[in-house]
């Protein structure tokens, strides 16, 4: 039978208030505190930023999957993992920065009044997916690379999960960053058989 690894992104499109080309890196207008985060399938209201659109709740979570043949399993050969994001084109100005399901798509941005300031964006996992049986795949199994159509430069870093926090990116106040992350499963072990999950989490934080 086939082994099947699946692993869940917290793909909660976050809008945080408070009151107190390269085109990747873009500009948007300074204002009150606010920060905002997407990952995968997201939502705009009133079209895209650039035409005057605003950020609304989205809380889909998307799926990345793999599903690995008996005959290929631990064999040492790197496999590509698929989404269920159909997220291609920036809420920035509508370009097609992804190329979905291969990417997922990973941006966010930072506003404050003045120009000072960073905002940390995250990612954190358990140390494993498990599955039914409680048999454990470590979560650095997977990782991914980052980049965007027209664009190598990987503003939001590429990595390996490590079942912990890693950063991936500092927005700078007043610009919105994103890229396209494509993962992949290391494949050097045969585990037990099964469906195995766990959950990465997107977060990005303003000081």
């Amino acid at each position: 039978m086939d082994n099947k690894l699946y692993f869940l992104f917290m793909a909660l499109l976050l809008l945080v208030v408070t009151t107190n080309t390269y085109a990747w890196v873009l500009t948007i207008t300074p204002g009150p505190k606010e920060i905002y985060i997407q990952v995968g399938n997201g939502t705009y209201t009133g079209g895209n930023y650039n035409a005057g659109g605003q950020p609304a709740t989205n809380t889909t979570i998307n799926i990345v999957s793999l599903s690995i043949s008996a005959a290929s399993l631990g064999n040492g050969t790197s496999q590509m993992m698929t989404s269920n994001s159909t997220f291609a084109n920036s809420f920035y100005d509508g370009y097609a920065v992804c190329n979905p399901p291969n990417q997922v798509y990973v941006g966010g941005w930072a506003r404050v009044v003045g120009n000072t300031g960073n905002a940390l964006l995250t990612v954190s996992t358990p140390t494993n997916l498990v599955n039914a049986s409680g048999d454990a795949l470590p979560f650095s199994t997977i990782s991914w690379t980052s980049t965007a159509n027209g664009n190598t430069k990987a503003d939001i870093a590429a990595g390996t999960f490590n079942g912990g926090s890693v950063a991936l990116a500092n927005i700078a106040a007043n610009t919105w960053v994103e890229n396209c992350l494509t993962f992949s499963y290391a494949n050097t072990s045969v585990p037990a058989e099964g469906t195995y999950t766990g959950r990465a989490t997107y977060t990005l934080s303003l000081p």
